[in-house]
C-alpha cells in the first residue's frame, strides 16, 4: 500500500489547503483527506493536480507501506 505524504511539500511552498482548493479546484474535503492520511484511495487525476500544482512528481508524494 502506499500513501500520500504532503506535510513537506505543502510547507515548502507555504500554501494553506484553501489556497490549495481555490487553485486547483478539488474539494475542501479532499484536500483535507490528502493532508490528514485518513484516506488512501486517490483517483490518479487527483494526485496528478496536486503535483501539477506543487511542481512535483507523483513519486514525490507516495510512500510505500507494508
Amino acid at each position: 500500500m502506499h500513501i500520500v505524504n504532503l506535510y513537506n511539500v505543502k510547507w515548502k511552498r507555504k500554501y494553506t489547503q484553501e489556497e490549495i482548493v481555490k487553485a486547483t479546484k478539488l474539494s475542501v474535503g479532499t484536500v483535507n483527506n490528502l493532508f490528514s492520511g485518513k484516506y488512501h484511495d486517490y483517483k490518479l487525476s487527483t494526485l496528478e493536480t496536486i503535483c501539477e500544482f506543487f511542481g512535483c512528481e507523483i513519486s514525490d508524494i507516495l510512500i510505500k507501506t507494508e
